[in-house]
């Protein structure tokens, strides 16, 4: 038996719902903004004497391909409380611009006794097979427009990302737009203070306290985590590891990036101070925090004693590496506080004396780089002819890349490893990169 449809002539009174949509800033331009099919729906209804207006319904800046749209929920909700006759809209594709999303929904409104009408679109008709067979093919081409579409939308802003410009108005803490360009501005060292105090600390929660007190700025913990991974700040972007000039180190970056990951969360029944850093050295995996219940008996009866402790899952549990033994946290500890100083003073010697030549080439570039800023700087500031900017910019450049060729091997900034040796140890995990310990239990500290 076939469900039937009621028509809009079988009742002396239609309770009405229009339904807007716009998806897009262009087709308010181009005159079908929410205003625009307002208006031609209430006119629509006023020139209908069996109509009523039941509510209006408007979802701005959603796809027809979606099916969760607000105010479209809101509208199903009606039909299937029964407040709802007709429904109607400027056009097909403000409707849906999905068939399968189409079909689901006609189903209920066949359901529920529900007509609808596209009003700039009379040949549109759901009561005859004819009708619904011309709306079935009309949506399959609107979903095509749709997707090619969404195809076109995505090719520009790959297009944008490659030659660096920006795909919306917001931008990262530090930067402006000039000429569809990110640009640094004067908050740039601000971003620089920041991501420096998180690696100090190690602490969102320290790092959103010290951005309110120093700078008045109050973030989310999400959004601070957020701006901590924006790789804008190094200059890449998507595919383009060009897009735009970094105003943060890549040393920096990447350290905060490691203390991201091995950030403590709270909440947890134990906090284990290690977490994320303990390595089994014999096979190289990270090894896993547990603690151990033991039971002892004395004169007031059996007491519980609880042992955090590390051991490798692929040794303990998984029988894959040699090492089976457990590795307690106190004994950790105590290492790292006796050990932290004189292994890190070490390690700054010897890389020092290793990498000397690496080293003094960093600084030849460095300088060279300042340079070519400082030349740009009096370019910019009319010092110079454009000639005379592009004749000593070629120079440096030319040494520049010189010095690139003799030596590609990047040198570690050790600043802060050396600026920890005036500190206290309350920020030893922002220096540390690894501890290893092997079968024998002997601890190794690797720092950055």
């Amino acid at each position: 038996m076939k469900r039937k449809t009621t028509r809009t002539t079988d009742k002396i009174l239609l309770r009405v719902a229009i339904y807007i949509r716009v998806s897009t800033d262009k087709q308010a331009k181009d005159g079908d903004s929410m205003r625009d099919q307002l208006t031609t729906a209430q006119k629509y209804i006023e020139n209908h004497e069996n109509m009523i207006l039941a509510d209006t319904y408007i979802d701005d800046g959603i796809s027809g391909q979606k099916l969760n749209r607000d105010d479209f929920q809101r509208l199903m909700d009606d039909i299937k409380a029964g407040n709802v006759d007709l429904v109607i809209f400027t056009r097909l594709d403000r409707w849906f611009r999905n068939l399968r999303h189409y079909l689901n929904t006609q189903d209920i409104l066949d359901h529920y006794g529900v007509s609808w009408t596209a009003i700039e679109q009379p040949y549109f008709d759901t009561t005859t097979p004819q009708g619904r067979a011309f709306v079935n093919n009309s949506m399959i081409w609107a979903e095509l427009e749709a997707q090619n579409d969404s195809e076109r939308i995505l090719s520009v802003f790959k297009d944008k990302v490659n030659n660096g410009e920006v795909l919306s108005g917001s931008t990262p803490l530090g930067y402006s737009i000039v000429n569809k360009h990110l640009e640094p501005d004067e908050q740039a060292p601000i971003a620089v203070a920041i991501f420096e105090h998180y690696r100090k600390t190690n602490s969102l929660n320290d790092t959103l306290r010290y951005m309110e007190s120093e700078f008045g700025l109050i973030r989310s913990s999400v959004a601070l985590k957020n701006m901590l991974r924006n790789t804008k700040y190094i200059g890449e972007f998507r595919s383009n590891k060009n897009y735009c000039k970094a105003i943060i180190d890549e040393n920096l970056f990447f350290d905060v990036q490691r203390l991201l990951s091995i950030n403590i969360k709270s909440g947890k029944k134990h906090e284990y101070i290690f977490n994320g850093l303990v390595r089994c050295d014999d096979c190289g995996h990270a090894m896993t925090g547990a603690q151990i219940t033991t039971h002892r008996n004395s004169k007031n009866g059996k007491k519980i004693y609880k042992y955090s402790n590390y051991h490798c899952r692929y040794g303990v549990t998984l029988h894959r590496c040699i090492n089976h033994k457990c590795t307690c946290e106190s004994v950790l500890e105590r290492y790292v506080l006796k050990h932290v100083r004189p292994e890190l003073e070490q390690y700054i010697a010897d890389y020092s004396v290793h990498n000397a030549p690496a080293i003094q080439t960093d600084s030849k570039r460095k300088a060279i780089e300042k340079k070519i800023q400082k030349l740009k700087d009096l370019y910019l500031n009319d010092l110079i002819t454009i000639d005379e900017y592009k004749v000593d910019r070629e120079k440096l450049l030319l040494q520049l890349e010189k010095i690139n060729l003799e030596d590609s091997q990047p040198v570690k900034d050790l600043s802060p490893l050396r600026d920890f040796l005036d500190t206290d140890f309350e920020s030893w995990r922002s220096i540390i990169k690894e501890i290893r310990v092997n079968h024998d239990k002997e601890i190794q500290l690797i720092f950055l």
